[in-house]
């Protein structure tokens, strides 16, 4: 769920989580992110449940516009373009 409210960043709007650690990111804009979450999981401890994928794929989007998991592991809608790599894929294909 997002909020209404303006805000000074891009908020992310829908997340589905993918295989190999990746996510499909929808932002307010209608951009597509494709992300690569691996070296966050791999490279910060904070971030181990993430190593589960039944734990990963539990990715929401807080009200923000950031990604966060029930544990309160998150990431700040500033920082999702950080791991946002090369795809093809149209807001409409993703969801």
């Amino acid at each position: 769920m997002t909020s209404a409210s303006k805000t000074p960043w891009k908020k992310a709007v829908g997340a589905k989580p993918h295989q190999g650690y990746r996510l499909h990111v929808i932002m307010e804009d209608d951009e597509a992110l494709d992300l690569d979450m691996t070296t966050l999981i791999t490279q910060r401890e904070s971030f181990w449940r993430l190593k589960n994928f039944t734990y990963f794929q539990k990715v929401a989007v807080d009200p923000l516009g950031g990604l966060c998991w029930p544990g309160g592991e998150d990431i700040a809608p500033t920082r999702i373009p950080y791991y946002a790599v090369e795809t093809e894929n149209s807001a409409d294909e993703l969801f």
